[in-house]
């Protein structure tokens, strides 16, 4: 099912003006003491132990120059990130960096964010820069996070870097019991698709937007992302609290003209396909502080298991060809077109946490999973975080990737991985 180029964005343009012609709440706002320039950020210095499968094709792939003679490989690495803020009662100014040291040849710098912020009146904002955004309402997967940075299911709260962009945003409240509030956000995306210039063409723009009620105490957000030459993309999203301890949540989105990757013959093939990528989940609070997170992901683009299995077969045949060609072209298509986390269709995620138990003070475990429910692999994963003063949180995170060959997470080139954290705040 194919919908006209702008026939939703006009649809949900249209069910925002709606909202204009309810009762406007009026209110009083203090004001605020301004604030001055701040700082902050932490230094990450992290330990990691990998216990390779040397019979993963995956494996034999990636080090087919220059092979380990242990399975066991460390990797230590410093991340400091450097965070700075000011604001005036109606400007601002974000900045967020990132940097990554290996070694002094192995070393990166990464903004994260860089924007300014404009209240021309209490409903408005304008910004414009590098800034991340965060659309939908799951907390693995977002299938309607066209403009977000892409997720990692097993760290969905890593930090990220931006988009270069610039925003407007309305908010209204109002008096209704039905409607509570609304916002509309509409958001510019340049291209930044440049070929030995420093120009690119205008007509490549993208355009992003998203429109939000709360409506009967329900969250909902109508979405939509328009783009010359990327995919165009449709999406609603919804978010209630049932009951005062429990949230359900979900989303569902409709992409439109999706470059899709397969194996046929032995030979990577592409083709164009518009397929809905949907989302369903729950949080629960009980009474002792136990916090439990479930949701399933369905990704419609994704591999089915006939077709991954196409696919663990061409990287098996080229893993173990004598061809060093044919082994560097093999990691390449593996690395260029089957590179995601979650490249089959069907997943369950489950997240079970729970604050400073027997009474242990500034502990913190936890315990998830990710489960493909195609081909019943699966990754566990046991966080364990443990901040004895402010400033300081020492973090053990032990993951296991479980399946046969032929699943996805069972045919990773890592058995296990442990990760020792320190984490410093200032």
């Amino acid at each position: 099912m194919i919908f006209p180029r702008w026939s939703l964005f006009f649809l949900i343009i249209a069910a925002s003006a709606i909202v204009f012609a309810q009762e406007e709440y009026d209110f009083e706002v203090p004001i605020e003491e301004e604030r001055k320039l701040e700082w902050d950020g932490n230094l990450d210095v992290k330990y990691t132990l990998f216990n390779m499968d040397r019979n993963s094709s995956q494996y034999k792939l990636q080090f087919f120059k220059d092979t380990p003679s242990s399975s066991l490989l460390s990797q230590y690495r410093l991340e400091p990130y450097l965070n700075a803020e000011y604001r005036t009662s109606d400007l601002g100014f974000i900045l967020k960096t990132h940097g990554s040291y290996h070694s002094d040849e192995d070393a990166r710098f990464d903004l994260f964010e860089a924007y300014a912020t404009y209240n021309p009146s209490f409903n408005t904002a304008l910004q414009a820069g590098k800034r991340v955004y965060s659309w939908g309402k799951g907390y693995a997967f977002n299938p309607v996070g066209f403009i977000n940075s892409i997720k990692d299911p097993e760290n969905p709260e890593l930090a990220q870097a931006g988009l270069l962009s610039a925003n407007f945003e309305y908010i209204k409240s109002f008096s209704s019991e039905a409607l509570q509030s609304f916002s509309f956000l509409a958001v510019i995306i340049p291209s930044t698709d440049v070929i030995g210039t420093l120009f690119a063409e205008a007509k490549n723009t993208d355009i992003a937007i998203k429109t939000s009620f709360l409506l009967f105490d329900t969250d909902i957000d109508l979405l939509a992302y328009q783009s010359e030459n990327k995919p165009k993309r449709f999406g609603f999203d919804f978010a209630r609290n049932i009951q005062e301890n429990i949230e359900v949540h979900g989303e569902i989105s409709l992409n439109q003209n999706v470059e899709r990757h397969t194996i046929s013959n032995d030979a990577l093939v592409s083709n164009r396909v518009d397929k809905y990528s949907y989302l369903f989940g729950l949080r629960y609070l009980d009474a002792s502080n136990t916090t439990i997170i479930a949701e399933y992901y369905h990704n419609g683009a994704g591999l089915s298991k006939d077709e991954y299995s196409r696919y663990t077969n061409f990287i098996d045949n080229g893993a173990n060809n004598i061809d060093l060609v044919l082994k560097q072209q093999t990691l390449g298509v593996s690395q260029t077109y089957f590179k995601g986390t979650t490249q089959m269709q069907d997943y369950l995620y489950l997240k079970v946490s729970h604050p400073e138990p027997f009474d242990w003070l500034y502990f913190t475990p936890s315990l998830f999973t990710i489960y493909n429910l195609a081909d019943n692999g699966f990754l566990l994963s046991l966080q364990m975080s443990y901040k004895p003063v402010t400033n300081i949180d020492f973090i053990f995170w032990a993951t296991t990737f479980v399946g046969d060959e032929i699943t996805e997470y069972g045919s990773k080139q890592v058995q296990q991985r442990m990760e020792l954290w320190m984490r410093v705040f200032f």
